[in-house]
């Protein structure tokens, strides 16, 4: 008898805060995209995904970076190097600016909040946009897992 091997799906614990009342979420597809995006890069994840308006991320990005300015996503790992290689932590993202660039560019709401999602998780993945080269291949992934999951928004180059 032959057995098929499968292999196991990451396990992928979600806690998800809304603390803004700009647009509504919708918890089950941020769910079903954050547990695509792991599996289709192979990592297991304990995550806070919390969504929140302008002035609260503005507070967090001065007090935590020194930024005194708001943003569309911040990500802050909880451990460097986890055990087992589990990626642990914190995800902010900025519904008010999503709603706001969306709005400004002509696209979906839920398709700007699914790109700083993704962002968001390919930080923590260890993904970096700080320099020229690492910015286009981190905005190539970025653009391969929104379309791959059906989000038709433009990423930078």
């Amino acid at each position: 008898m032959r057995t098929s091997y499968s292999p196991v799906p990451p396990k992928v614990k979600l806690e998800i805060v809304n603390l803004q009342k700009c647009y509504p979420i919708a918890q089950n597809e941020i769910k079903k995209l954050t547990r695509g995006v792991l599996k289709m890069e192979k990592r297991d994840a304990e995550l806070n995904l919390v969504f929140v308006d302008n002035k609260y991320i503005k507070k967090i990005n001065k007090t935590f970076l020194g930024h005194n300015y708001a943003t569309d996503v911040l990500s802050f790992p909880y451990h460097e190097h986890s055990l087992h290689d589990i990626i642990t932590g914190e995800i902010l993202i900025s519904v008010e600016m999503a709603v706001q660039q969306a709005n400004k560019h002509e696209y979906s709401v839920e398709g700007e909040i699914a790109l700083y999602l993704v962002h968001g998780i390919l930080h923590l993945l260890g993904y970096d946009d700080k320099k020229k080269g690492d910015a286009k291949r981190m905005h190539q992934r970025e653009g391969a897992l929104l379309t791959k999951f059906g989000y038709g928004v433009p990423v930078p180059d």
